[in-house]
């Protein structure tokens, strides 16, 4: 009772100050609440950060997908193509089971074949590693009677080594199939009889990474003819120190690139987008926006999912109703782009309209707050609702750039996928030791990532680098 007429007391003094406690206290409620709420629909979390069951307790169902019914039924669709082992024309070894007797009982052991059936197994040669012994000729000169030994290889250069085909295989298990050193220790062990060490593996991976030097470098000239390029990054762990891992990708091509920052530090220390001159398609990262001589487009999957939580758990219906607006355009863009036919000015004017139409409601829903219109210090806090139209309002020509250039993407996926892999290095050995072997699986990883967006053999192109000869893809087009 004591404390209660001291609080109402020093209510009557300052209630001012009291109903800005309050308002404090409300606002932290709100963000402890949302923090609560956000999940892989609604807001830039993984996935996996999901609850696998939700308690009975919680009336909430789980979180609906912005992706809507296809229409189609599941499984392979009419006219795709399957997948088959194919007959070989070469076969190594060709064994011939003769014919010795009829069902009759007839012998035929001396009766030409009239033909063959033919049926083929596929299966691995013996695994074991090949020795090649190399033997330098040493001669005596008749004339100044001195010894001379014949030059090695330059591939060989140690007493005892391996070659480069294990040298290939043992990048291609680390960086390609993302396997810890420890088991491809393991299975070198169990499969060859030779149990490599670590810094043999590391050692091959500095060789590929040394090899793919003219592929990095082509690509740093590549990527500035490309109309779209998407960017992207995520945080990792070098040695229990927060880095950056930057991605610049287009259909046809990966870069990465770790960096200790995250910021326009970053950006310009790679070199690319300051020089870049097209489409550069992000998730609204403030930093891109300091390179003006590039046109600037967002994803709208980051702008669907902040829809999604604002209408969903802030109650705001003009979220839900954008939210719709732009699903709507998308599948007009899909029509007209398979049409081959270009908006007309006046329907382009009709979204511009209802989107802005959208946007006003918002900003009667999300007024000023007295605070916000008193504050005299700096841009004052804003909240979720007044922050989103902000950008909304300040970017709407780069949002709505996909309804007059269809070769726009309209999400930013071409960027965040490659970083999946990187994350599943992650999770396998928790972090980078050094900075240079992260270094390293950057520029592995982006050779590897190429190769698969061309279709090529990994293994196969490994080993060609190694031999000098990196693929180079041909300027990629933006599809």
């Amino acid at each position: 009772m004591k404390r209660l007429k001291e609080l109402l007391a020093w209510a009557k003094k300052d209630l001012r100050g009291l109903l800005l406690w309050v308002i404090g206290l409300q606002e932290e409620l709100q963000r402890l609440k949302d923090l609560l709420a956000q999940n892989s629909q609604n807001s830039s979390r993984a996935p996996s950060s999901d609850r696998a069951q939700r308690c009975k307790a919680d009336s909430k169902p789980k979180p609906k997908s912005l992706r809507g019914k296809s229409g189609r039924k599941p499984g392979g669709q009419h006219g795709h193509r399957g997948h088959t082992l194919q007959w070989s024309n070469q076969p190594k070894d060709v064994q011939i089971h003769p014919l010795l007797e009829c069902a009759c009982g007839e012998d035929l052991s001396r009766q030409p074949a009239q033909d063959f059936e033919r049926r083929q197994v596929l299966d691995l040669p013996s695994l074991q590693l090949e020795c090649t012994e190399h033997r330098a000729q040493i001669k005596e000169c008749p004339c100044c009677y001195r010894l001379s030994t014949a030059p090695f290889p330059s591939a060989v250069r140690a007493p005892i080594q391996y070659g480069r085909n294990f040298l290939a295989l043992l990048a291609y298990l680390y960086d390609a199939q993302q396997c810890s050193s420890r088991r491809i220790r393991q299975m070198c062990a169990e499969l060859f009889g030779y149990a490599v060490s670590e810094s043999t593996i590391q050692e091959a991976r500095e060789k590929q990474y040394q090899a793919l030097k003219p592929f990095d470098d082509f690509l740093a000239e590549t990527l500035l003819q490309e109309p779209v390029l998407h960017a992207d990054e995520t945080g990792v762990l070098v040695n229990k120190v927060t880095h950056w891992l930057h991605v610049l990708a287009t259909p046809g091509l990966t870069f990465f690139s770790i960096q200790a920052k995250r910021g326009s530090e970053a950006i310009e220390a790679i070199g690319i987008i300051p020089k870049f001159t097209g489409w550069l398609m992000h998730d609204f990262l403030s930093s891109y926006l300091n390179f003006g001589d590039c046109l600037h487009t967002f994803c709208k999957s980051h702008l669907l999912r902040e829809l999604v939580f604002l209408f969903e758990e802030h109650r705001q219906p003009w979220a839900g109703q954008l939210h719709d607006l732009f699903l709507e355009m998308l599948h007009r863009v899909k029509e007209q782009k398979a049409r081959d036919a270009p908006f007309k000015q006046k329907e382009l004017d009709r979204w511009q309209q209802r989107y802005w139409k959208i946007l006003r409601a918002g900003r009667r829903a999300n007024p000023a707050t007295i605070k916000q219109e008193q504050s005299k210090r700096g841009r004052p806090k804003q909240s979720k609702e007044q922050n989103l139209l902000d950008r909304l309002e300040n970017y709407d020509q780069c949002i709505l750039a996909f309804l007059e250039d269809f070769e726009l993407p309209f999400t930013n996926n071409e960027g965040e996928r490659p970083l999946r892999m990187i994350k599943v290095r992650l999770k396998i050995s928790g972090c980078f030791r050094t900075f240079a072997g992260a270094c390293r699986h950057a520029r592995i990883a982006s050779y590897i990532s190429t190769l698969r967006k061309h279709g090529l053999p990994v293994f196969e192109h490994l080993l060609q680098a190694l031999h000098g000869q990196p693929f180079l893809p041909a300027q990629s087009k933006t599809t």
